[in-house]
């Protein structure tokens, strides 16, 4: 795997996520429209989580984010079902930890893209991922997904829609 190109990609990925980031205040980061499940700031606590747990979890190493994370993150929950809002990651906190998330990866796994991982992720019959960089690279098209869903989100909030 050409180590350059899988981490240049990761870089333009996530740089359009913390565009999208920048351009949301604490307010709007609440706000769930009608229609919608989700508010912003879950979304990109979802896109960490998710990332974080493809690469570290199915690596075989430990995670680096909050042990709560996947409780209020994770597929199926919602903001909505978030029993107090005093553990719940300001913007900020959340631009630091995708920042961080970006650059401890690019580190932690430099030399490792083409090993094989204990715990591969299995696509319906005969498809799956197997490698390293193979983990890291599935995690672009998921923030890429979830950055639609933070475009609509602000373009309804802002009546843009």
């Amino acid at each position: 795997m050409n180590k350059e190109a899988l981490f240049m990609q990761m870089d333009v990925v996530r740089s359009r996520t913390l565009y999208h980031l920048a351009e949301t205040t604490e307010e709007q980061a609440e706000i769930i429209p009608s229609g919608f499940k989700n508010n912003i700031r879950w979304n990109l606590g979802h896109i960490l989580t998710v990332q974080e747990n493809i690469v570290y979890k199915f690596s075989g190493e430990k995670l680096y984010i909050p042990d709560y994370y996947p409780s209020i993150f994770a597929n199926k929950t919602s903001p909505a079902d978030w029993a107090s809002q005093e553990n719940i990651p300001s913007l900020e906190t959340l631009r630091d930890q995708l920042q961080n998330q970006r650059e401890r990866i690019k580190k932690d796994f430099s030399e490792r893209l083409n090993d094989s991982v204990p715990r591969p992720i299995r696509f319906g019959e005969g498809r799956e991922l197997t490698k390293v960089g193979d983990l890291i690279a599935f995690t672009f098209y998921h923030e890429g997904m979830h950055q639609g869903f933070i475009n609509a989100l602000q373009c309804t909030i802002r009546g843009n829609a």
